[in-house]
Order: structure tokens, then sequence, then C-alpha cells
């Protein structure tokens, strides 16, 4: 009996933290493959405003959801690279992308 209890304290913990660990899982639907893989490296190269060291991708945060998906959303309305990093630049200064431009 000591030993199923024993067990039992051992594993109830590991299956509650599988259950509690909840993720915003991105449903996005893109128009093509192309647009999809573009928006995610795009994604990728941006910084969380709200994280330390975290990508849009990488980041649980719900503001790294949300700009995710922003960016998603302008691939797919057909916004340049270019564009989407001058409108989160704007909005959250050169801190945002993970390659900012050097100025001397």
């Amino acid at each position: 009996m000591t030993k199923l209890l024993q067990k039992i304290a051992f594993i109830l913990p590991l299956v509650f933290s599988l259950v509690a660990k909840a993720e915003m899982v991105d449903t996005f639907q893109f128009q093509n493959e192309t647009d999809r893989v573009r928006a995610v490296a795009l994604a990728k190269s941006l910084r969380c405003p709200q994280c330390q060291n975290q990508n849009l991708v990488e980041s649980n945060a719900t503001m790294a959801y949300k700009l995710r998906l922003e960016v998603y959303e302008m691939v797919n309305q057909g916004k340049t690279d270019e564009e989407i990093i001058k409108i989160m630049t704007e909005r959250f200064g050169h801190f945002v992308n993970y390659k900012p431009p050097f100025n001397a």
C-alpha cells in the first residue's frame, strides 16, 4: 500500500503539470505555404517586447501571441518584410528587431 501511495504521489504532480501547461496554438490559415514560411521566419526575427530575449514565436506571452497573429495577417495582406518591420519598429522601437540598424 505504501509503494502504491508513493507512486501516486510521484505521478500525480507530473500529470497536473502537463495539464496546467496550456499554450496558445496558432490556427492561422495562410494562403499558401510560402507565406507561412516567410511569416514564421519574420516572427522569429522580431523580439517580444514583453519578454527577455524571446522572439514572437518562442514566447508564450499573450502580447507575443497577438503580435505574431498581426505579423501573419500583414503577410497575408501582401505587405513586405520591410513594411512589417517598419510598422513594428514604429510601435516598439528598435528593441523589437533582433537585427537593429547600426547608426553611427
